[in-house]
């Protein structure tokens, strides 16, 4: 009898396959060695070895290729190292939607938002509440490289952020959501309203609040007052939280960088107040929703996704 025959009479791999087994898949992934692997699940190296051995002879599969440095990911081991991380991630998220639901939500959404992207939030929440939609939503907040790897490994359900070409955006589906110019803010008391005619002489005078030495924003931002023939402005703050950028605008009367939607919000708060000088061919990343590619769309997600784009439209009018 063959192996193709045997298996047919096997139990489905979802009954014979355990979770120990993803939980070691997944640690290989994220540590990539079984020493290290063992360690973070609590087992000797041996342990380790014999279950991945079970693993490889329950997939029928090469899953590693043993060698003198350790193992290497075969291209099945590499795929199911990333479909065992997504799968315990849903698992540990399991508990969140038992809480949710008797607290008598729908659902719940795990939103990752790089720090540009925050003020798009509360305005998606309250079109969901307009529309009697209580989906809870759960955000974090970071670097949209750590974001973007929680959501390839099933911690996240979605990233709100920017489009940058040095990641690999391959694993997802990418919603475009808008895309908007930077501009100048500054604390509405700022003395530099006070000038009869502003120009850039003036704007670099003061302080700023800049992204990152080595942030996109930043090199696009040295090359233009390069060209312009300008220097970089004093920075005492690199920063790309928004809210901790607005409080040093309030306190240190510094200038501050914001997308034009983010500063027409702020703005029409009386937060801050625009600084009239243009950021000519100066072009901000799209922002966009990043989904899992083979994920299912829950409903939830589907809510979240309408009420995002719902705001959008109407803060773009």
């Amino acid at each position: 009898m063959t192996d193709t025959a045997s298996s047919a009479h096997l139990p489905p791999l979802s009954r014979r396959i355990r979770l120990r087994h993803l939980e070691l898949l997944a640690a290989l992934g994220e540590h990539g060695s079984l020493k290290h692997a063992a360690a973070v699940m609590g087992m000797s190296q041996a342990a380790a070895s014999k279950l991945l051995v079970e693993a490889e002879s329950l997939l029928g599969a090469s899953l590693y290729e043993r060698t003198n440095r350790g193992v290497l990911p075969t291209a099945a081991g590499a795929a199911l190292e990333l479909r065992a991380q997504r799968f315990l991630g849903l698992v540990d998220g399991l508990s969140e939607e038992v809480q949710v639901a008797q607290q008598g939500a729908t659902g719940r959404v795990r939103v990752g938002v790089s720090p540009a992207c925050g003020a798009l939030i509360p305005g998606a929440l309250a079109a969901m509440r307009a529309a009697g939609q209580d989906v809870v939503l759960r955000i974090e907040e970071g670097s949209s490289a750590n974001l973007l790897e929680r959501l390839r490994d099933g911690r996240l359900d979605c990233v709100l952020g920017r489009v940058l070409d040095s990641q690999d955006l391959e694993d997802f589906d990418t919603l475009h959501l808008y895309n908007e110019s930077i501009v100048m803010v500054a604390d509405p008391l700022h003395p530099i309203f006070s000038k009869p005619a502003l120009d850039w002489a003036d704007a670099l005078s003061y302080e700023w609040v800049l992204p990152p030495q080595g942030a996109p924003l930043r090199r696009t931002l040295a090359f233009w007052l390069a060209r312009q023939g300008y220097q970089e402005p004093s920075c005492r703050l690199e920063s790309t939280l928004t809210l901790a950028n607005l409080a040093v605008l309030r306190e240190n009367k510094a200038l501050v960088l914001l997308g034009s939607i983010s500063a027409r919000q702020f703005s029409e708060q009386g937060v801050v107040r625009v600084v009239p000088l243009p950021f000519d061919g100066i072009a901000l990343p799209s922002v966009s929703l990043f989904l899992p590619q083979d994920d299912y769309t829950h409903e939830p997600m589907e809510v979240f996704i309408q009420a995002l784009q719902e705001h959008v439209r109407e803060t773009s009018a």
